[in-house]
C-alpha cells in the first residue's frame, strides 16, 4: 500500500510543477501582450509624425502661395504708385527726363524691392516647414524601426530560462 505522507508530498510536487507551469504561461502571454502594446504604441506615434509632416508640407505650400500674392499685391500697389507720380509730374508739366526720371526709377526700383522681399518671406517659411516635415518623416521611420524591432519572443525566452 501507498503511504499516505508519500501520496501528499507527490501530490503537493506535482500541484506545485502545475501552478509554476501555469505562472509561466500567464507571463508569456503577458509578454506577448506588452510587445503587442508596444509595438502599437510605435506605430501610433509614427502615424502622428506622418501626419504632422503632411500638415507642415500644406503650411509650406499656402506660404508660398501666400508669398506670391503679397508680392503681386506689392507690384500692383508699386505700379499704381508709379502711374499716380507719372501722372502727377505730367500735370505739372514736367518733362520726364533727368531727375524726375530719377524719381520714377526710385519707386519702380522700391515696388520691386518690396515684392521680392515678401517673395522671399513666403519661400522661407515654406522652406521651415519642409525641414520641420523632414524631421518628423524622419522621426516616424525611427518609430517604425522600433516598431519593428520588438520582439516579443526575446522575453518569452528569458521567461522561460528563469
Amino acid at each position: 500500500m501507498c503511504d499516505p505522507v508519500a501520496m501528499i508530498t507527490g501530490g503537493t510536487a506535482l500541484l506545485s510543477a502545475a501552478m509554476g507551469a501555469a505562472q509561466q504561461a500567464i507571463g508569456v502571454t503577458q509578454q506577448l501582450q506588452r510587445a503587442a502594446g508596444q509595438r502599437n504604441d510605435y506605430n501610433f506615434l509614427a502615424a502622428q509624425q506622418r501626419n504632422a509632416a503632411a500638415v507642415d508640407e500644406m503650411r509650406a505650400q499656402q506660404d508660398e502661395q501666400a508669398g506670391e500674392a503679397a508680392a503681386d499685391g506689392a507690384r500692383q500697389k508699386a505700379g499704381q504708385r508709379l502711374g499716380q507720380l507719372q501722372a502727377r509730374l505730367a500735370a505739372q508739366g514736367t518733362d520726364l527726363l533727368g531727375s524726375p526720371l530719377d524719381i520714377l526709377g526710385d519707386a519702380a526700383a522700391a515696388g520691386a524691392g518690396d515684392a521680392l522681399s515678401l517673395r522671399y518671406d513666403g519661400l522661407r517659411n515654406a522652406w521651415e516647414n519642409r525641414v520641420r516635415g523632414a524631421s518628423r518623416q524622419a522621426q516616424a521611420r525611427y518609430y517604425e524601426t522600433a516598431a519593428g524591432n520588438v520582439d516579443p519572443t526575446l522575453g518569452i525566452v528569458k521567461t522561460l530560462l528563469s
